[in-house]
Parts: C-alpha cells; sequence; structure tokens
C-alpha cells in the first residue's frame, strides 16, 4: 500500500481535458495527497444539492496491486453507506482513464482550538464496525459550526467476530502500542488515536513528543500516560487517562465514553 505523504497544495491537476473529469468536475487546485492518492477540490457542474464544492481523491489504478484496487472499491462501497452529519459525505465513485475516483464533501480545514466536548460528535463509525485508523488533527474539519471527521481512506469494515485489522497506517503522533508493536489495529486504537487529539486540543502539542519517530514510540509504548494542566476538570483528564492505557482492553468504546456523566454533561447534542 502506498504511504501517506503530506504534500503542499498547489501542484499541478490531473490530465483530462481542460482540467474537466467525468464530464462533469473541474479541477480547481491540489489538496495535496492521501493515503491512496491525489486529492483535488473541484466544481460539480451538476449539482443538485447546492454543494457545488467537492473533493475529488483520485487513486491511480496502475500502481495498485490486485488486492489493492479491491480495497479501493471496498473503501468506496463503505463510503456510500455511511451517513451522520460528523462525518464527511461520499457522493460518486468512478473509473477514469487510469484512475479510481471518489467524489466527497469539501469543507474547509479544522482547527485544535476546536472545544474539546466537540471532538466526540458520535460513536457512527464504531456503531458502523468501521475503523478509521488515521485520525489525527488534520483529518477533523468544520462546516457550519459542525465538526466533521474526514479521511476514512484506510478504514475497514470488520467482518463478524474479527475486530483486528493486522496492517496499519497512519501519523506517528497519534499510533498506539499496539500499533507499533506490530499487534494489529483495533477500534481501541482509534480510541487512542482520539485521546491524542482530545490531549492536543487542549494543551495544543502532540501527547508524545520527541525528536524522532523511535524516540516518539518509546514514550507511546513506554512511556507515562499524559496528564492535562490543572486548568483542566479532573473529570476530563479522568477521560484522558482512560482513553490512554497502554492495553487496549482497558480502554473505554466510543459508546461506553458517550455514557460518561462527563460527556453527558458537556457534549453538544447536533441533529443526530
Amino acid at each position: 500500500m502506498p504511504r501517506f505523504q503530506e504534500l503542499e497544495s498547489g501542484q499541478a491537476p490531473p490530465p483530462g481535458a481542460g482540467g474537466l473529469v467525468a464530464k462533469r468536475y473541474s479541477i480547481l487546485r491540489s489538496l495535496g495527497r492521501g493515503s491512496f492518492g491525489s486529492v483535488y477540490l473541484v466544481r460539480d457542474n451538476r449539482a443538485s444539492d447546492g454543494e457545488q464544492l467537492k473533493v475529488l481523491k483520485q487513486i491511480p489504478v496502475g500502481d495498485l496491486r490486485p488486492d489493492e484496487t479491491v480495497r479501493a472499491t471496498q473503501e468506496a462501497q463503505l463510503l456510500s453507506q455511511l451517513h451522520h452529519p460528523a462525518i464527511l459525505s461520499f457522493y460518486h465513485s468512478f473509473l477514469e482513464r487510469d484512475a479510481f475516483c471518489i467524489v466527497t464533501e469539501f469543507c474547509q480545514r479544522g482547527s485544535s482550538l476546536i472545544g474539546c466536548s466537540e471532538v466526540f460528535p458520535s460513536s457512527a463509525g464504531h456503531c458502523g464496525r468501521v475503523l478509521h485508523r488515521d485520525l489525527k488533527a488534520k483529518n477533523i474539519f468544520l462546516k457550519r459550526n459542525l465538526v466533521k471527521i474526514g479521511d476514512f481512506g484506510v478504514s475497514c469494515l470488520l467482518m463478524g467476530s474479527c475486530d483486528l485489522a493486522t496492517t496499519f497506517t497512519g501519523t506517528p503522533y497519534y499510533m498506539s502500542p499496539e500499533v507499533l508493536n506490530h499487534q494489529g489495529y483495533d477500534s481501541k486504537s482509534d480510541i487512542w488515536a482520539l485521546g491524542c487529539l482530545l490531549y492536543e486540543m487542549c494543551v495544543l502539542s502532540h501527547a508524545f513528543q520527541a525528536p524522532s519517530f523511535l524516540a516518539v514510540a518509546m514514550k507511546i509504548v513506554e512511556g507515562e500516560t499524559p496528564a492535562l494542566p490543572a486548568r483542566y476538570s479532573a473529570d476530563l483528564n479522568a477521560v484522558l487517562q482512560r482513553m490512554l492505557q497502554k492495553d487496549p482492553a482497558s480502554r473505554p468504546s466510543a459508546a461506553e465514553l458517550l455514557k460518561t456523566p462527563f460527556m453527558e454533561d458537556n457534549m453538544k447534542v447536533g441533529p443526530f
């Protein structure tokens, strides 16, 4: 699987007559690269929902092995099943020349200044047996004051009782101990990443920081669990501590987190 890369926007658009894709989407500019390929801001010339601006993810089929092509198709099928105000909407998937394309909702990049109670919009993903596997600050978005989780590009649909994905992707700062120990990735690994996000939103720095990948990994696997500054409530700190337990079995599920007194008292309830 291609490794995730962070690239600056402003790159050249993909090949196509006048930058038009599928005779429908006008390429406006590059947004960088995601887990599988390039990402572009496009204008939907046939938009009937009033949302002309969308995001097009372009996956080069020629660069993918057959199993990766199947995985990309499964990703599109998975996205089409996720309907929730707190998840970026999936609109369209198709083949264009040598690329598999996915069109999703566009919204502005999120901010680490988002209120802490808003980082838990729902347990929608895990209720659908879906792993995100790349939760990080850059995948949290805001649209009309609603927090949305984006880039389910490497999510897996868990089958039956097999709650484990043996491969992993993601950003080192948010990797869980079990992932770094090559023990696989499950829903509790997403909870760990969400705990790292919660800390980052409160403190405006990573929960585990070090000058190298190896040093970060050592802190995650063997270091002490970080605590929030005293200005934050003991209840919020307790939630964080539970999310950052080294043993995934000791971490709460998303549903359990939402039922904690702190979350019930402070979460802004939306039209879910």
